[in-house]
């Protein structure tokens, strides 16, 4: 093998699957400048790879990429791709973020793109790939989901070694679609170790994640952990608040590890029930996850409450 000569960069032909690709690795900067990749701005075949250590902004520089597979963190230093305001990106076959062996990888989404609909087969966003840890968090812009094969996996298991993840949504500005989400599981039958964490971070509300398909650690494995995290960062709606909008037909598959369906999650001092069966502001009618706010008579007298205790202060 010839060895490339550079102190950042390095450039290595390799095949995947059918693609007989090169492995572009980043430094830092912008997707959109040459001089930040080994040979340019990658083309659209290339498997992508962000080295661990550094951070690189998909912006408007580079409006429309595709991706064959990329990379996010390639070592136990974190690497880091920025999604802003003007960046696309479509993924051709994955995108992992953090990877095999304790890899570290994370992605912040404040804008722009994420295309899963550029395979012909399968088009996954895998947070925490096989060992991770990876992380996702999305404030804004767009995760775009072709119907029939686009995966979120967030914690996946695998036959080598499962996956670590975290995906936080944080208040309303982004907007997430799948047509499967799969938490600390990679199938509805996997019995492969997973641990995945799916996060809300309410203010005023969150986005609802959009998914054909839900599983939920399905198959109630031992050796697999999904979380839920729901807090409180800005203004509490005092209303019920959709997490996950199941868009099929089918029940959510499995449950969270930390919570069961019907168990309370507090928020600012009020007590939301979870629920896998809510639609359009009622409960038990269908299959969506929410969080269900008290009887409008049990908030007024919370508030009454409230208001007595700051009397009682005085």
């Amino acid at each position: 093998m010839r060895k490339c000569i550079g102190v950042l960069l390095v450039v290595c032909l390799m095949a995947s699957g059918a693609f007989a690709t090169n492995s572009w690795k980043v430094s830092t900067g912008s997707w959109g400048t040459a001089s930040n990749w080994s040979n340019g701005v990658p083309a659209d075949t290339e498997q992508v790879k962000i080295l661990g250590g550094n951070v690189c902004t998909l912006d408007v520089a580079a409006p429309s990429l595709l991706a064959n597979k990329l990379t996010v963190g390639t070592s136990a230093t974190m690497g880091e791709l920025d999604i802003v305001s003007g960046g696309s990106l479509t993924s051709g076959v994955e995108v992992q973020v953090g990877d095999a062996s304790g890899k570290i990888g994370k992605v912040v989404q404040t804008g722009g793109t994420l295309n899963l609909s550029g395979g012909a087969g399968n088009s996954k966003l895998e947070v925490g790939y096989k060992g991770g840890p990876g992380y996702y968090t999305i404030s804004g812009g767009s995760i775009v989901g072709a119907a029939a094969i686009s995966q979120l996996l967030i914690g996946p298991s695998g036959s080598a070694s499962g996956g670590v993840g975290t995906f936080d949504v944080q208040g309303t500005g982004g907007s997430i679609s799948a047509a499967y989400l799969y938490v600390a599981c990679q199938s509805a039958t996997a019995t492969y170790t997973g641990n995945g964490t799916l996060a809300f971070e309410i203010n005023g509300g969150v986005s609802a994640i959009n998914a054909g398909s839900v599983y939920i650690d399905p198959m109630n494995y031992a050796a697999s952990v999904a979380t839920l995290s729901v807090s409180l960062t800005g203004a509490n709606p005092m209303a019920n608040i959709l997490l996950i909008n199941n868009t099929g037909t089918s029940a959510v598959g499995g449950a969270f590890d930390n919570i069961a369906w019907g168990g309370t999650v507090t928020l600012g001092g009020v007590n939301y029930t979870l629920t896998n069966t809510y639609i359009g502001g009622s409960d038990g009618l269908a299959n969506d996850v929410a969080l269900i706010v008290p009887e409008p008579a049990t908030i007024a007298l919370l508030g009454l409450g409230l208001l007595a205790l700051r009397r009682n202060k005085k």
